[in-house]
């Protein structure tokens, strides 16, 4: 297995973000020391076999990553909400009413883009869809793999703008991995 694949492999699973450029450095160890943590391995950051081995079937199970290591330790956990002008943690929170709201914390990119598109419009802006347990994305037509399980997408409006404008922006800004109108209104964006 080449390095690029060990990246894309941690990368699927949200651990890592830097790079894929096949260069072994300090993110892709600490992104295998994550992964290792989480599963209880034998945590040195080498991407060997018995990690190897695990990846693979956390991937075939389809399943949400456990990612014990970047949830926080207590509340919020996260200073950088502080900074945070137009947004709570609570606009992402799950609907539902079996997963406590919170299966994993919203990335701090998707609520950082999240407030530059609000300053943008200088409009109120309402999300519609945040973080996502595994039942309710089910239950709202989610791919299995949706970015709003690992607390990496956002459904919203901004109040008297068309989404095609929203939109235009969004594709303009940095750090957006993926967005797309879902109707005139809404906006779909999500990050790595």
């Amino acid at each position: 297995m080449t390095i690029k694949q060990k990246q894309c492999l941690l990368a699927y699973l949200g651990y890592y973000t830097g790079s894929v450029d096949g260069i072994w450095g300090n993110q892709s160890r600490t992104a295998t020391k994550s992964f290792q943590r989480d599963y209880q391995l034998s945590v040195d950051g080498s991407f060997g076999e018995v990690t190897a081995q695990r990846i693979r079937e956390v991937i075939a199970s389809g399943e949400e990553p456990v990612k014990l290591s970047r949830q926080p330790q207590s509340g919020s956990g996260a200073d950088w909400w502080k900074e945070i002008r137009y947004f709570t943690r609570e606009e992402f929170r799950c609907p539902c009413s079996r997963c406590g709201g919170f299966p994993v914390e919203p990335e701090e990119s998707i609520v950082r883009l999240a407030d530059r598109v609000r300053g943008h419009f200088g409009a109120p802006v309402t999300v519609s869809s945040g973080v996502r347990c595994v039942e309710h994305n089910r239950e709202v037509g989610g791919v299995a793999a949706s970015r709003h399980l690992r607390g990496k997408a956002m459904d919203f409006t901004v109040s008297g703008v068309a989404g095609s404008t929203v939109l235009a922006y969004v594709q303009s800004m940095g750090g957006v991995r993926y967005a797309y109108a879902i109707d005139s209104s809404f906006v779909h964006m999500d990050v790595e």
